[in-house]
């Protein structure tokens, strides 16, 4: 009897253990088959998608983006902040009155303040930026009468045509009758072609530029001031056209201070023909 209930037991058992491995094969297989329907799935997740892009997708080989466009002319950019080329004749400080040949009267230049809107007097510490790209060529520091000023050297090739700059040739000889002027020979630049000289004077404080520099065009090169024969601060705008390479060390006269060499500069630079005089506003009043 207790062999038969044994035997019983036994078989049971072997049932119930049969059961057990079946489903948990069955429940293994279930999980497999819900994670491969889930990976397969055409169904759009749930989660906000990211927005679009605004900007225009970046240019393949097959369609290349086109090359920048190149302007002939080279750019102008006003010396002056807040004030466009075509506002620059509205605030003259001082016109452009061009001597008669070998004179040093009355204003070879054209000037320009930022002045107080309650009374127009001139203010110090304005920005003043080269109107043109080029070199520098000259270097005044506190020196009568152009007191702290740069020239920046701009090849004429280098600018467009503008009526008024005049052809590239060459200056015709003058003999100054007003100034006293040391016999002393400088020598002119043996490189060839012409160039623009622009002055910019009377600035605030001694440049910090030195002959050779690179200067873009709109990059600051000084502040306003009243330096040098300035009565009030204010921004002394001077172009010559003369031979391209020439260099001022320094410029001075009308004081005791000043050397011969300094003075024979000045009359280079002012009176003798070598350098040409141009408005200033022939340039920069090409703005709209």
């Amino acid at each position: 009897m207790l062999t038969r209930r044994l035997l019983i037991w036994g078989f049971l058992m072997l049932l119930i253990s049969g059961c057990q491995g079946e489903v948990e094969f069955t429940a293994t297989a279930t999980a497999t088959s819900n994670l491969l329907d889930a990976t397969d799935s055409q169904v759009p997740p749930t989660a906000t998608p990211f927005p679009e892009p605004i900007s225009s997708p970046l240019p393949t080989a097959t369609n290349p983006a086109p090359p920048p466009t190149e302007t002939p002319d080279a750019q102008i950019c006003s010396p002056l902040e807040g004030v466009p080329l075509s506002g620059l004749a509205e605030i003259i400080y001082n016109p452009y009155s061009p001597p008669p040949p070998g004179s040093d009267d009355p204003h070879q230049g054209v000037d320009f303040a930022y002045t107080l809107p309650e009374t127009g007097i001139g203010v110090s510490g304005g920005p003043v930026f080269s109107a043109l790209e080029g070199q520098v060529a000259g270097v005044i520091r506190d020196r009568f009468p152009y007191g702290n000023a740069v020239i920046i050297e701009t090849p004429l090739e280098d600018l467009p045509d503008i009526p008024g700059l005049g052809p590239p040739g060459e200056a015709e000889p003058q003999v100054s009758i007003t100034l006293t002027c040391p016999e002393i020979e400088l020598p002119l630049p043996d490189g060839e072609g012409r160039s623009l000289y622009s002055l910019y004077a009377h600035m605030e404080s001694p440049p910090d530029w030195e002959i050779g520099d690179t200067v873009a065009c709109g990059e600051q090169i000084g502040a306003t001031g009243d330096s040098g024969n300035a009565l009030n601060p204010h921004l002394h705008v001077e172009m010559r056209v003369g031979p391209s390479g020439a260099i001022f060390e320094s410029m001075a006269h009308y004081e005791t201070r000043a050397s011969d060499h300094e003075m024979a500069g000045y009359c280079r630079w002012r009176v003798s023909g070598d350098f040409a005089l141009v408005d200033p506003m022939a340039l920069l009043g090409e703005g709209e």
